[in-house]
């Protein structure tokens, strides 16, 4: 396959080779290995369009975080493509091309992401294919007035050269914005930095940022020998060099209990609060949109209805005051997200669904506390919600977790379900009665921290921003249990 450059950063016309002779030829159209070299990662949706002669279709694109590339070609008839560079960072920004595509000859035009893209049609009957690599989503549609004087496309020429009067067009695009009032923004190369990169959390937004096609050298993910987030000249530093659009902060103390012993609990502060503080502190100094995630630990669980994001809080445990006290210094920023959740397990590190299966793998039963109710979360899926959050402007503090909700004996009862493993439905101060006396026993002081006998959180808001929310909770562990054992299969293949 031929590439081409254009006048545009990163556009380019393609063309596959093709073989015939006098019974007709023979041409590969898609060839995954040459367009990753484009950025174009995968095929997600194919379609194809019919329209008559005179019929111009555009500018038109799609919005963060469903952004489009595609490869587009006629497959009969022909048309004049258009494509304008929307990224304001690239060389290119607000310019334009147009190139002919036909049956015949055979071309193809990589349109990258941050682009707006149409056509007008020169034959009737003419049958444009695209190739798409990102969702189509009716409610992030959007487009550039197809005459806008500032971008100045030669349509008068291209009319006249090929006798047609009037471009025949939708209502929707005689309204679109021009390119000043357009207020999408779209950059070459947006960058992020991801804190706690070790936890669960953070490994799952750099996987879903690559994959949704952002550079390696776009994403900064540290961990606390990378940036320690309690010092605020080293944060500073480290930041102002990286220069992000978006942080997620993920990086936070979360051993519960131990934060409840005299020893801990100042660390616990200086981690949650201090450390989120010189967070917001940085993403200010270089206008950095920042997600800092909270927990359902900033509620006394007192409820019998979801809590929403505007219910009282009152946090019973240092680590659920630390991390409201967290939420409040990320508030002060404007250009911030909070987003609560709960119950959160993934491929990169300790989780409740590993450690079920570990005792499953010693004992035929397990005690699990039935009396405390709330929703598992992937951290797979909340990472894409924070991806998606992020690549809005809609700032405020939402709520996430997967759908359902179930108490932690039913949790790993699921996870059990194909185990010979039983699990024993138990209280909570039953579970911790061996502990405790085992403790005096050895002259020991015990600390357990409270948790929120319900904290089951409604995510109503997510919805209201556009954001799908995540699949249920049994869906999900399925779909991790599946994942751990293909982990495990890779790992034996290796041996």
């Amino acid at each position: 396959m031929k590439k081409i450059e254009t006048k545009l950063k990163d556009c380019y016309i393609l063309e596959p080779d093709k073989f015939g002779d006098e019974r007709g030829y023979f041409s590969p159209y898609f060839i995954q290995k040459n367009l990753d070299e484009l950025g174009f990662k995968q095929v997600v949706q194919a379609n194809r369009s019919k329209s008559s002669k005179g019929v111009l279709r555009g500018l038109h694109f799609q919005q963060n975080p469903k952004c489009q590339a595609k490869i587009v070609e006629v497959i009969k008839g022909r048309a004049i493509d258009v494509v304008v560079d929307l990224r304001r960072d690239s060389s290119t920004y607000g310019k334009f091309i147009t190139v002919e595509l036909t049956s015949e000859n055979n071309r193809q035009l990589f349109v990258p992401r941050g682009f707006a893209h149409g056509f007008i049609s020169l034959e009737d009957d003419t049958i444009f294919q695209y190739l798409i690599d990102n969702d189509y989503e009716p409610k992030l549609e959007a487009g550039i007035l197809f005459d806008d004087e500032d971008i100045n496309i030669n349509w008068d020429q291209i009319l006249f050269e090929n006798y047609i009067d009037e471009p025949i067009l939708s209502d929707k695009d005689k309204k679109h914005p021009t390119l000043k009032e357009n207020n999408v923004i779209f950059k070459n190369n947006f960058k992020y930095l991801i804190t706690g990169f070790n936890g669960q959390l953070g490994y799952e937004i750099k996987q879903q940022l690559l994959n949704d096609g952002v550079k390696e050298e776009n994403i900064l993910a540290v961990d606390i020998n990378e940036m320690d987030i309690t010092k605020e000249d080293e944060v500073l530093k480290i930041v102002k060099e990286f220069n992000p659009d978006t942080i997620y902060h993920c990086a936070a103390w979360t051993a519960v209990d131990k934060a409840e012993e005299p020893e801990f609990k100042d660390k616990c502060y200086d981690v949650n609060v201090n450390g989120t503080k010189n967070m917001v502190k940085a993403a200010r100094e270089v206008n950095a949109k920042i997600v800092y995630i909270s927990t359902d630990y900033v509620f006394d669980g007192t409820s019998n209805v979801p809590y929403s994001v505007d219910d009282i809080t009152n946090p019973k445990s240092v680590y659920g005051l630390t991390k409201f006290m967290g939420e409040e210094e990320v508030r002060k920023y404007e250009n911030s997200f909070v987003i609560r959740t709960a119950w959160v397990f993934g491929i990169n590190g300790k989780n409740f669904v590993k450690t079920m299966l570990n005792l499953s793998l010693k004992y035929d039963q397990i005690r699990v506390v039935n009396d405390q109710i709330g929703t598992p979360t992937y951290a797979k899926d909340l990472a894409r919600v924070a991806y998606e959050l992020s690549q809005t402007n809609k700032f405020g503090t939402y709520h996430c977790t997967n759908d359902g909700y179930c108490s932690w004996a039913e949790f790993a009862s699921y996870i059990l379900k194909d185990t010979n493993t039983k699990v024993i439905p138990v209280s909570t101060s039953d579970y911790y009665i061996p502990q405790y006396e085992n403790a005096k026993v050895q002259n020991k002081e015990l600390y357990i921290a409270y948790r929120p006998k319900f904290s089951i959180l409604d995510k109503s808001k997510l919805l209201s921003a556009g954001i799908m929310i995540p699949q249920d909770w049994k869906s999900a562990t399925d779909e991790f249990i599946f994942e751990l054992k293909q982990l495990e299969n890779q790992k034996k293949l290796v041996k």
